[in-house]
């Protein structure tokens, strides 16, 4: 999960002719499924006389997301969502969701016609479309006392963590985001000051 894994900047479309069929291919940037469901639908807005959205998305690291998922809407179980799937996990694409628009040539492709009609649509998005690196990030809330803001400043700095939110009440309580990589050892580097009151709590997601 370490691992870089690729993003889209901006939304992107490509349209491509498979036997008197038009497939449009739309992609867009997503970090939540409300975002996700949101753009499915502006889609069905958008081209309301189209036969098919079928559609695919994977939200966090390709390969360990928070969540992916896909919908053949109204195709042959497996012929369109899954292998469009299939593309963005093969080719570590994350935090995307695309939408494949069919306008149903009169010619049927049968279900193997399907499936290469989808994959192919997601695979011309991709060699076109911008796309940059990200590096998977983990949150750690952390809580200690006032006499321990030193060093624990110089951890932040050390494990190249950036401060999200933070509280000063009784004891001092920091919400940090890092690097994914950087997580084992922040974790150790604060258990060894756990006798004097540093307490953390890592959340992956």
């Amino acid at each position: 999960m370490d691992e870089q894994y690729r993003v889209p900047v901006s939304e992107f479309e490509v349209e491509i002719e498979i036997k008197k069929s038009r497939f449009i291919a739309t992609g867009v940037p997503v970090n939540s499924e409300p975002e996700m469901r949101a753009f499915i639908e502006s889609q069905r807005r958008r081209f309301p006389s189209a036969n098919h959205h079928c559609s695919a998305y994977v939200i966090g690291p390709p390969d360990k997301p928070r969540a992916a998922g896909s919908d053949d809407d109204g195709e042959p179980s497996g012929t369109a969502g899954k292998p469009m799937l299939n593309v963005l996990m093969g080719q570590d694409v994350g935090d995307v969701c695309v939408v494949v628009t069919r306008f149903f040539g009169g010619i049927k492709l049968g279900a193997g016609g399907l499936v290469r009609a989808y994959g192919a649509s997601v695979k011309e998005l991709l060699a076109e479309w911008p796309l940059e690196s990200r590096e998977p990030m983990a949150a750690l809330m952390l809580t200690f006392p006032y006499d321990q803001q030193g060093i624990i400043d110089s951890m932040i700095g050390r494990f190249e963590a950036t401060v999200a939110g933070s509280d000063y009440g009784a004891d001092v309580s920091l919400t940090l985001t890092l690097p994914q990589r950087n997580i084992d050892a922040l974790s150790s580097a604060l258990d060894e000051r756990a006798h004097l009151g540093v307490t953390y709590q890592v959340d992956h997601s």
